[in-house]
């Protein structure tokens, strides 16, 4: 055999073995495509009749024992999903028919540690000062000591102080005149949890030094906007899709009220109860979704991150491929086609880009199931409608093109031709 049809067969035996390569390589990426994936039935973005059935997650009893299975602590301090056929247990029956939880919760902002107060009496030179709400909720005021301002009124306050100086004999009942301003409300830790998308422990009405306006101060008064029920829920980064939103639950002091906010969404007359540090709130699951909720509001989120790639042939990287700080963050509501568009999957020559696929990885707050959903472009434009093909997008949501399978074959003939004229050479 010469040497030139030696190198001809050598040729032909590296052709044929990378061509089989490529091809087995194509193969098992388009296989992805037929896998089996059974949380697409009930995929957590998708309206249905029949939702998640969950139970409620307990941490475990004991902590500190040896010789125990890792998975008996798998959820602690894990978020809790409430039932609503399960609902906590309600105070006294006179309590609620005498409305007294209501009156009790609905009496305008109340005073919180760190509160700053300027307390005026006529004739009272002694008293006269500016004095903060101590860490226990208390006011010490001189010789009469300490007086219990958490969770009460300014009004309140006035009667306790005038009282407490009657009392102790420094004023008559018809000369104790007292006169609270608040001159800066401090910021409140409120614990959330349930159907919210990041419960625990959040801070509302902080403010930055900055931000104080001294001409407000000098006006003995301060005036707040956030320290309410609906701020709060807001801070845990919003309800969400399968909040029981009519259904919400304050605690504080071991009483318990439920509250409709579904007016936030409506227009309609919300009584948005005042919070004082301490509270809990408690949103409550369906289990199933609503996508009613799923738009901007004040106890939704505006908007969320969603972690996207497009990495095709004509882009080498996101950067290039214009998927950038503003396209991955997107509005509350947006639907995968939405989000596929903003990624720069969709356009361009049909014949190569119409036939992509789109894998969409989500996780399931209900069930805590991480979920992928795969979809072709044309899938997508075609049925935009259907609320199994174009599901809503959650924040931290993770989404991948894949380029066709013509594109596929076009690069595995341009590899081929790379290899021969190297070759071709010898």
């Amino acid at each position: 055999m010469s040497t030139k049809q030696s190198v001809n067969n050598t040729r032909l035996a590296l052709l044929f073995t990378f061509s089989s390569l490529l091809l087995t390589t194509g193969c098992a990426q388009g296989s992805f495509s037929k896998n089996d994936n059974h949380s697409q039935k009930r995929f957590y973005g998708t309206p249905s009749a029949q939702g998640d059935h969950f139970i409620q997650q307990q941490a475990p009893n004991d902590f500190f024992s040896t010789g125990k299975n890792c998975i008996n602590f798998q959820n602690t301090a894990a978020a809790l999903n409430f039932r609503i056929d399960e609902p906590l247990i309600l105070p006294p029956a006179n309590a609620v028919k005498n409305n007294s939880i209501d009156s009790m919760l609905s009496r305008g902002l109340l005073l919180s540690p760190g509160d700053l107060l300027e307390v005026m009496l006529e004739n009272g030179e002694g008293f006269n000062g500016r004095y903060i709400v101590d860490n226990g909720g208390l006011v010490k005021l001189p010789l009469i000591g300490p007086i219990e301002a958490a969770g009460a009124t300014a009004n309140d306050l006035e009667e306790k102080i005038e009282l407490a100086l009657v009392r102790a004999h420094i004023f008559q009942p018809a000369s104790a005149s007292a006169t609270i301003q608040v001159l800066n409300w401090s910021s409140l830790e409120i614990g959330v949890a349930g159907a919210v998308f990041e419960p625990g422990t959040v801070l509302i009405n902080k403010k930055a030094a900055t931000n104080i306006d001294d001409n407000r101060v000098d006006a003995f008064g301060d005036y707040s906007t956030t320290r309410l029920l609906s701020e709060a829920i807001r801070a845990a980064s919003g309800i969400r899709p399968d909040a029981k939103l009519d259904q919400i639950i304050l605690l504080r002091k071991g009483w318990q009220i439920q509250v409709d906010m579904t007016g936030m969404l409506t227009g309609e007359a919300v009584k948005d109860y005042p919070l004082v540090a301490g509270d809990r709130i408690i949103v409550p699951s369906t289990g199933c979704f609503q996508p009613h909720l799923v738009r901007p509001s004040q106890i939704t989120p505006k908007g969320f991150r969603v972690f996207m790639s497009n990495l095709i042939d004509s882009a080498g990287d996101n950067s290039s491929a214009a998927v950038g700080r503003y396209s991955t963050s997107l509005p509350y509501g947006t639907r995968l086609l939405q989000a596929v568009i903003s990624a720069n999957c969709v356009g361009g020559k049909s014949w190569t880009n119409a036939p992509r696929k789109v894998v969409l990885a989500s996780k399931n707050p209900i069930t805590g199931e991480t979920q992928i959903l795969e979809r072709s472009v044309e899938e997508l434009m075609h049925m935009p409608g259907k609320s199994e093909i174009n599901p809503y997008l959650m924040p931290n949501d993770a989404l991948a093109c894949y380029d066709s399978t013509v594109t596929n074959f076009r690069d595995i003939a341009a590899t081929m031709v790379d290899v021969l004229i190297p070759l071709k050479l010898l």
